[in-house]
């Protein structure tokens, strides 16, 4: 400290800095790199995998061999169900957080077809965990409807089947959408 009450600094010269090594890339560190870069690559596409498979597994039936088997049963009874000319109109309209179905059946002259029973399916596009199947009752001759107390919005694949005693004779599939609220 000087006389005035300044504090003085020694003038010597700083050390000189310690020379750096210089980067030496090593075996090790790029087996470390590869093994550090595709463990990301495989963890990240193990949870994608993960992530698809739970939201939307792609089963559309539980034994492709059973249904093979009886595939041409099945064509011959769709056959017999288009020559009749019978034809299905759908409304999905929405009720507050709900949803109501109307369905009309008609034969091929536009005439009323009543006294089925007859129950619809709304199937989601993307997994069958947001399906919705229901019984529709006939209100009219020939119109069916029914309500769903909570339904999403979105495109829908309505399943429509009327039953007169144990046998289907009518089968409809179409897309139908439900609006936001």
């Amino acid at each position: 400290m000087s006389c005035c009450g300044v504090f003085l600094m020694s003038c010597d010269t700083p050390a000189a800095p310690h020379p750096r090594r210089r980067f030496r890339l090593t075996g090790g560190m790029v087996a470390a790199m590869l093994v550090l870069f595709f463990g990301v690559i495989i963890s990240v596409n193990a949870t994608i995998l993960t992530v698809a498979l739970r939201t939307m597994p792609g089963v559309e039936t539980r034994s492709a061999y059973e249904d093979s088997q009886h595939f041409n049963e099945a064509i011959t009874r769709q056959h017999e169900r288009d020559a009749r000319g019978w034809k299905a109109s759908a409304n999905l309209a929405r009720q507050g957080e709900g949803a109501t179905l109307a369905v009309t059946l008609a034969d091929r002259l536009g005439q009323p077809l009543s006294g089925f029973a007859t129950t619809a399916r709304l199937r989601h596009p993307a997994t069958s965990a947001r399906d919705h199947a229901i019984a529709l009752s006939e209100r009219q001759p020939g119109r069916y409807e029914a309500g769903f107390e909570h339904i999403e919005a979105g495109a829908w694949i309505l399943e429509l089947q009327a039953r007169r005693g144990e046998d289907v004779v009518f089968v409809s599939r179409s897309r139908v959408t439900l609006p936001e609220t």
